[in-house]
């Protein structure tokens, strides 16, 4: 039996008093597109006396339905204007941003709305945006993600807040309780003809999926909000943990870069191992979109892998790679970047991917610094050119007499492969004279009095012992 109009604002209100949604007096954006949902949801929190709420309407046209666009506009246009409320209004090329940003026609349009009325709340100076999400909407996103895969985070659906601002009122209402309550108060609305498509996964688990699980749960939309309310309780009590692990797992390198220990990784508990890799890539690529549980899963395979190196590319250009104890995530651009830099004369020089201090020096013995070595003096000739690893490398290591692959030398070093094209090569009249930080060559090894002292300043990397290498 429908509730009547009293009950569907005791659910609402109780909803909001749940999630500590609103206080009194406060501005509050509202999304409507004049569908049942987000009409209900204006005309309710009107109704909601005792919170004495400022209300924005704000209307997004997506630029897809043409003319049901303008008539949706011009609707919630006349109502706001009815109920004597501010009416913001913005179209949007929600199709061109899908093709740009390569995306689902669903999410461009998610992104353009929440990026509009972030403007609008920003605009009125308000302190919450409001939006008609439904217990029906939250049924369907369980369903959806479930079938898409994915992890605890995902199942526990959509949020009531999130980012502190962005509220969900009708959460655990119905929808039919909506409907209903707009009849009951004498209230229209318009159809969106496109949530009958079944173009759009959403729609045919609407319309087919849902009807289906009814036949063997009649209450499947109630159970489904159910089992994502608690799905979110677990996820934000995993989160916490896994929290806790970043900075033991990673280390930052540079900007939009973390790197890894593998065998730091494999220590982490299997049901946080996940998590922390989510919560990694987030913080790298400012958001979620596009990447799946089943990304993580495969970064998670290869990391528990015998293989000493592979890749997983990510979307986004984002990419994750593995050499013996170490794993990058990094943009594809910075995996395999290049870079070679002149060096004019002894100086301290600074370029964007080495730092080097040149000066005149007394030959000194080897000392326990490998970032620090000593060349003949009348050896060097300037210009110097410092650059990334080429392939056909070739070098004299000093202590031999032959010429060696710099690839061999790295590979017997055990030094990933992402990280070899980062070590700062020396060249002194085209030829290698300096790995930096691993290996003098022999033909620039100190001969006489006059000596040049090359110091790499904030090296990123030193080797701890025979296996392990340390990032810093």
């Amino acid at each position: 039996m429908p509730l009547s109009r009293l009950k569907v604002l005791e659910l609402v209100k109780k909803t909001i008093e749940k999630f500590n949604m609103l206080t009194p007096g406060e501005a509050v954006v509202i999304g409507v597109s004049g569908g049942a949902d987000s009409m209900g949801l204006l005309y309710i929190l009107r109704a909601l006396r005792d919170y004495d709420l400022q209300l924005i309407v704000s209307h997004l046209n997506h630029g897809i339905r043409r003319r049901e666009a303008k008539r949706d506009a011009e609707f919630v246009e006349e109502i706001a204007k009815g109920l004597g409320v501010p009416f913001e209004l913005q179209k949007a090329d929600v199709l061109g941003f899908k093709k740009s940003s390569h995306i689902s026609l669903e999410e461009a349009g998610r992104i353009l709305r929440y990026r509009f009325f972030r403007e609008v709340l920003d605009k009125y100076h308000a302190q919450k945006i409001a939006t008609a999400h439904t217990l029906d909407d939250q049924a369907e996103t369980v369903l959806m993600r479930f079938i898409k895969g994915s992890g605890a985070s995902g199942l526990s659906g959509i949020r009531p807040v999130s980012e502190g601002c962005i509220i969900r009122p009708l959460l655990e209402t119905p929808r039919v309780e909506i409907e209903n309550y707009l009849r009951l108060t004498g209230n229209s609305w318009v159809e969106d003809s496109t949530n009958k498509s079944r173009l759009f996964l959403r729609n045919r688990i609407r319309h087919e999926l849902i009807p289906e699980l009814q036949e063997y749960n009649p209450r499947i939309k109630e159970t489904l909000a159910r089992t994502a309310n608690i799905f979110r309780a677990e996820a934000d009590f995993i989160e916490s943990r896994a929290k806790n692990w970043i900075e033991y797992l990673f280390k930052p390198v540079s900007e939009g870069e973390l790197i890894g220990t593998v065998s730091r990784y494999k220590a982490i508990p299997e049901a946080l191992r996940l998590v922390v890799l989510r919560i990694a890539i987030e913080k790298l690529k400012g958001n979620l979109r596009r990447i799946s549980f089943s990304h993580l899963a495969s970064i998670d395979e290869l990391l528990h892998s015998e293989t000493p190196s592979g890749e997983i590319s990510l979307p986004d250009e984002l990419v994750v790679a593995k050499g013996y104890d170490l794993f990058f995530i990094t943009s594809k651009s910075q995996l395999r970047r290049e870079f070679s830099y002149k060096i004019p004369s002894v100086g301290k020089w600074s370029f964007p991917h080495v730092e080097i201090e040149i000066e005149a020096a007394r030959p000194e013995r080897f000392g326990d610094d490998p970032f620090t070595a000593f060349f003949d003096a009348d050896s060097v000739q300037f210009p110097m050119e410092v650059r990334n690893f080429h392939p056909g490398d070739r070098f004299m290591p000093f202590g031999l007499k032959a010429l060696k692959k710099v690839k061999i030398f790295l590979v017997n070093e055990k030094m990933p492969r992402y990280l070899r094209n980062r070590i700062p090569i020396f060249l002194s009249n085209n030829e290698i004279m300096w790995i930096g930080g691993m290996r003098v060559d022999e033909r620039f090894k100190v001969k006489g009095e006059k000596a040049l002292k090359f110091r790499l300043v904030k090296p990123r990397w030193r080797r701890v012992n025979d296996e392990e290498l340390k990032v810093e």
